[in-house]
């Protein structure tokens, strides 16, 4: 049994001792259980429930009656002969499984039944209670006994009392328990186990394993193989098995894993410190170590083949780098921030901040050189590259010339590219597709062979043409142009014409507006309001002066208003209808009377 276990076994023993080494018989003996009396809720005065027996078979048919058959459950899907069956023993388990799952069953539930009658006797607050070899006797609340046979001997009477609900009792061919709620337990078992509780005080002996706890101050176990010790004022605490443990001494620890103590000589992964001061941790493929006040750290692992080793400023690194499906080894060398190296097969790079940076490649002949001063590179292509403060060059499959930091030229004789840039006044562009000359900030063109143009006449007038239209601007007055089916016209802020597909929307401030579409059409000029649609049945249109006359007409009539029903006529189909001071007087009424 386990330590966490046991110790709650002890704490609660005292609540369960007496009624649960009888809950196979009755919590209160024979008879006591609800319903006080033979036969309430059992059979046979308490024995076991008989068992039900078999229903009779029918009897056979008499002559001239059909035979009857159960039913089959109706038909099925499986074919005949592949029916599921269960194994003979379907509630076997195998050994190794019952080893490991354990069970819960507690040996003095297997109790006898018990076939004799009871015999009692009540004289309040006296009650006995007897019935074959077992008896209670209770003088509630003081004082309770209960015997009946021990389980392995059977001769030897096992015996509980509880006396003035604090001391517990028990004397059995399996147990010997004395229980002084809450200052003391003395728990001991046929088979040489013992536990004792005295206060703060613990002793467990149970076989090879023992416990001793002086709380809250000491606490200390012995196992098979290993054991654990607990001192709370010391931070100290160590756990060790056979092949694990773990332990903790103040801001020490240690855990470890396949070995019977923290060696790193014996043990397959182990990890230990004193933090935060050191740190160590090591496996059968990696290692790491860690010095924060050292500014040390350290890393390797196997299976890559590769570490990582720092001391402040100094970095040492190597590592297996994968090039061209081969792995080659590269190793780092730095003492930052000033010194980097890099090295691998063929090949090596230096850099000393702010002096220089020297780096070569032997395999494919390339080399790069850095100092303050200029820049010195050849490439793997052969290609070549010159740089100083004031001129650099290029030289490869392209060339590209810079006189800093006013002249620039870019060639790329494949794609026939030829740029030259001249600041702050001059840039051109030429190759099969473009050809770009810009002279700032008076003139800028640009011809995209086929597609478009572009002009620019100081930085206000700009001219472009495409496949699709033209524009025309004079920043910031004046905006034409065309794309497709669309055409804009912009004087600024005073004139906005936009014509599409089917519509327009043309605003001259302040008097004039006018929308329109492929139904409608809405204008405005001054005061004078005009509004068309096009109805099912024809067209609708109204016109207003504002705010004296308005008329409108419709494919059904039409009407009008002086100062909007000062003075008004409507005729729609045979409605008739005229106004006076804003009045309606209906003259005739038609189908649309009710409507209207």
């Amino acid at each position: 049994m386990r330590p966490e276990r046991w110790v709650a076994f002890a704490l609660v023993a005292a609540g369960l001792a007496f009624s649960g080494p009888v809950a196979a018989q009755d919590p209160y003996g024979p008879g006591i259980s609800p319903g006080f009396g033979p036969g309430a809720g059992s059979a046979g005065g308490g024995g076991p429930p008989g068992k039900k027996g078999k229903k009779p078979p029918p009897p056979p048919p008499k002559e001239g009656e059909p035979e009857l058959h159960a039913a089959s459950g109706g038909d099925t899907l499986i074919p005949e002969g592949e029916e599921p069956t269960l194994p003979q023993e379907p509630l076997r388990i195998s050994e190794a499984a019952r080893q490991r799952i354990g069970s819960s069953l507690d040996p003095d539930d297997i109790q006898p039944p018990i076939t004799s009658p009871a015999k009692r006797r009540w004289i309040p607050p006296y009650f006995a209670e007897r019935r074959g070899e077992y008896r209670i006797r209770t003088f509630f609340p003081l004082w309770v006994d209960r015997e009946k046979p021990s389980l392995s001997e059977p001769t030897k009477v096992d015996r509980a009392g509880l006396y003035g609900g604090l001391y517990y009792r028990r004397r059995s061919a399996e147990h010997r328990q004395d229980i002084l709620f809450p200052v003391f337990w003395n728990l001991e078992e046929a088979n040489g186990h013992r536990t004792t509780v005295a206060g703060p005080l613990v002793n467990r002996r149970a076989g090879s394993e023992s416990d001793d706890w002086f709380l809250p101050f000491y606490a200390t176990g012995r196992r098979p193989g290993g054991g654990y010790t607990l001192v709370p004022p010391l931070l100290t605490y160590t756990r060790r098995a056979a092949d694990h443990g773990f332990q903790i001494v103040g801001p020490g620890y240690c855990r470890w894993k396949g070995g019977p103590y923290c060696d790193a000589r014996t043990a397959e992964s182990i990890g230990f410190g004193v933090a935060p001061f050191y740190f160590f941790q090591q496996t059968a493929l990696k290692k790491l170590e860690a010095i924060p006040p050292l500014l040390h750290y350290y890393r390797f692992d196997e299976r890559d083949e590769k570490y990582l080793n720092i001391w402040g400023p100094y970095l040492r690194r190597h590592q297996m780098r994968s090039e061209d499906g081969v792995r080659r080894d590269w190793e780092a060398l730095h003492l930052l921030p000033f010194y980097f190296s890099l090295w691998g097969p063929q090949e090596r790079h230096t850099t000393v901040l702010p002096f220089v940076h020297y780096g070569f490649d032997r395999e494919d002949r390339s080399w790069l050189f850095v100092n303050p001063l200029f820049l010195l590179a050849k490439g793997k292509e052969g290609d070549r590259t010159f740089a100083t403060w004031l001129y650099a060059r290029y030289r490869g499959r392209t060339r590209f010339d810079m006189v800093t930091p006013f002249y620039w030229q870019f060639k790329d004789p494949d794609v026939g590219i030829d740029q030259r840039l001249l600041l702050p006044f001059y840039y051109a562009k030429t190759s099969p597709r473009e050809s770009t000359h810009a002279y700032f900030p008076f003139y800028a063109h640009s011809d995209h062979f086929g597609l478009r143009k572009s002009t620019w006449v100081t930085p206000f007038v700009q001219h472009r043409e495409g496949l699709r239209g033209w524009s025309t601007n004079i920043h910031p007055i004046l905006y034409l142009g065309r794309n497709g089916n669309r055409s804009h016209t912009i004087v600024a802020p005073l004139f906005w014409d936009f014509v599409g597909r089917s519509e327009r929307a043309t605003i001259a401030l302040p008097l004039y507006y006018r929308f329109s579409d492929s139904d409608s059409l809405s204008q405005l000029v001054g005061n004078v309001y005009y509004r068309e649609r096009q109805g099912t049945h024809g067209l609708h249109w109204q016109l207003h002066l504002f705010p004296m006359f308005s008329y409108a007409g419709r494919p059904d009539g039409h009407s009008w208003n002086l100062f909007y029903g000062l003075a008004g006529y409507t005729r729609r189909n045979d409605l008739v209808r005229v106004r006076a001071l804003w009045i309606p007087i209906t003259i005739t009424k038609g189908d649309q009377a009710a409507a209207d």
